[in-house]
């Protein structure tokens, strides 16, 4: 049995001004989690996903914090992610 949580990740390429962005949401402990728009192109959503635990205190241990490959293990075992292309800057952010 699988029991990661899904990373939804929004993808939105703005070919107006030729920068890609992202949107990750997920749910952890019963609560959602959404970074709204954020510039970042290829696996960039991966670096908001940690980003976005450090900062609410979702890991818990300096251990797993402080050491790279212990953070991308946590992570790797922890979440699935399901990558989505958006055509608007709309669909992204809803």
């Amino acid at each position: 049995m699988n029991n990661k949580t899904q990373v939804i990740v929004k993808m939105w390429f703005d070919d107006v001004n030729g920068n890609t962005y992202h949107n990750v949401n997920f749910n952890y402990n019963n609560k959602n989690y959404n970074s709204g728009l954020t510039y970042g192109y290829e696996t960039q959503y991966k670096v908001t996903l940690k980003d976005m635990l450090i900062k609410n205190n979702l890991i818990k241990h300096e251990s797993i914090i402080n050491d790279y490959y212990k953070l991308r293990d946590f992570i790797n075992d922890n979440f699935n992610y399901a990558i989505i292309d958006v055509n608007t800057e709309a669909e992204l952010e809803g």
